[in-house]
């Protein structure tokens, strides 16, 4: 979530736009001097300093009229500061300071004072925007240029604040809208199956600055598919062709007198024969998918189990079958459903020993379990026993049959747990769809 939450695009164009907006404004700030003034910074910073003290001072009477009342601070600077001097205007009203100290034929017309070599300022005062021209102002530079930035730190603060407002609304806003063929790619992608044929991500409406992306994961999937394509033909051709020479291997088998060998022989071709159609079932729920037709589950378990039957005898095993309901309808492939089944209590009948008991029962919530007496599956092995080549306890199989299983459930949308059994052994629980 953290990763997350840094890399989001919205943030990123919020915090880089804000901080484009605040180095505006500080730049804006910072060449004020070099853009209303010729005169240095230091009587620029002075001016502001003189100005800031002056326009507290200014006020209005009941009746309107512009009228200056000193504060303290600002008889204190102009004791300190002889040659300052100023005049301030509302467009009526005329008010001046230190004018005993300008040639008094000068006149107090606005014309006079204007044609005064001083510094010009537009205030905000408590009596309105009003104009002063002022001269012979003092000051520390430090102190002025300090006072002048703090001065305008709430001016920059509130700015930002709404432009940033401003700016995270029309951002979030924009990338919603703007990515939105995005996301319909991601939901694409999420939805990928594989076998599916033509584009796997939508390009419609996909931003040129993305649409490369797009294009190489289309293309870097088309490579993949052909590449599984090519390799389940091969798995199945492989399959075809081993069935033939293992059946033949069979039928000269039965020629052969009987003998221990012959035996051992037999259940050799036996592993042959039940890999090859492990490989074929495999390619086939690949390359095919589940069928879906209506079918009574427990009628086909009962032909399943009936057709282990000699399995087991053979074996010197027994198998047996319960069901707590007549009759469970599910829409499904009969042959991928048969295959898992089969390859289940087959692999009940491996690992229950010699003697043992292979159980398939069908719960009254359509639970389908299948369960051996044997040594069971230890705890690490209960989720890589459902990977392909995967035998736990070192069997004697190629260690696709859980795994055809598992995918052959998966087609249907149902799922499977291994666990341990009662009193012992393992038990298989298949949980179907409601």
């Amino acid at each position: 979530m953290r990763a997350t939450r840094c890399n989001s695009l919205a943030r990123r164009l919020v915090y880089g736009l804000v901080a484009f907006q605040a180095l505006v404004l500080i730049g804006g700030i910072l060449t004020e001097p070099l853009r209303e003034s010729r005169t240095p910074l230091s009587q620029w910073l002075a001016a502001e300093e003189a100005v800031r003290l002056l326009a507290p001072s200014i006020g209005r009477e009941p009746g309107g009229r512009l009228v200056l009342r000193p504060e303290p601070v600002l008889t204190a600077y102009m004791e300190a500061n002889p040659g300052f001097w100023f005049f301030a205007t509302d467009g009526d009203t005329l008010l001046r300071g230190g004018v005993d100290r300008i040639d008094k034929s000068e006149g107090d017309s606005e014309e006079a004072w204007r044609a005064l070599e001083g510094t010009t300022r537009y205030v905000s005062t408590s009596a309105g925007r009003v104009a002063i021209l002022l001269g012979g102002q003092r000051g520390d530079f430090w102190a002025g240029l300090r006072g002048w930035l703090t001065d305008r730190l709430w001016r920059i603060a509130l700015i930002l604040l709404v432009a940033g407002l401003c700016t995270t609304a029309v951002i979030i806003g924009l990338v919603h809208l703007l990515l939105q063929p995005v996301r319909r790619a991601a939901r694409a992608a999420a939805a990928l199956t594989p076998g599916q044929q033509g584009p796997h991500l939508p390009v419609e409406k996909v931003p040129a600055e993305i649409l490369p992306l797009v294009n190489a994961t289309n293309a870097a999937f088309a490579r993949l598919e052909e590449e599984n394509e090519r390799q389940r033909r091969f798995v199945a051709n492989a399959a075809h062709e081993l069935r033939t020479p293992v059946a033949i291997l069979g039928i000269r088998l039965d020629e052969l007198p009987e003998s221990a060998a012959k035996h051992k022989l037999r259940q050799d071709v036996r592993r042959l024969s039940l890999l090859a159609n492990q490989l074929l079932d495999l390619e086939r729920l690949h390359h095919g998918g589940a069928r879906r037709e209506s079918l009574d589950l427990v009628t086909l378990a009962r032909d399943v189990v009936a057709d282990m039957g000699p399995l087991a005898i053979e074996d010197g095993s027994s198998i047996a079958f319960s069901s707590e309901v007549p009759r469970l309808d599910i829409l499904g492939d009969e042959q991928a459903l048969r295959g898992a089944l089969s390859n289940l209590i087959g692999n009940a009948l491996s690992h229950g020993g010699k003697g043992g008991l292979a159980e398939l029962r069908i719960r009254h919530d359509g639970v389908v379990e299948v369960a051996d007496r044997g040594a069971g599956v230890p705890a690490e092995w209960r989720e890589r026993v459902f990977e392909p080549f995967q035998r736990a306890g070192g069997g004697t199989g190629a260690g696709l049959g859980l795994y055809i299983v598992r995918e052959a459930l998966r087609a249907h949308g149902a799922t499977i747990e291994l666990r341990d059994g009662e009193p012992s052994g393992a038990l298989f629980r298949i949980r179907f769809p409601a």
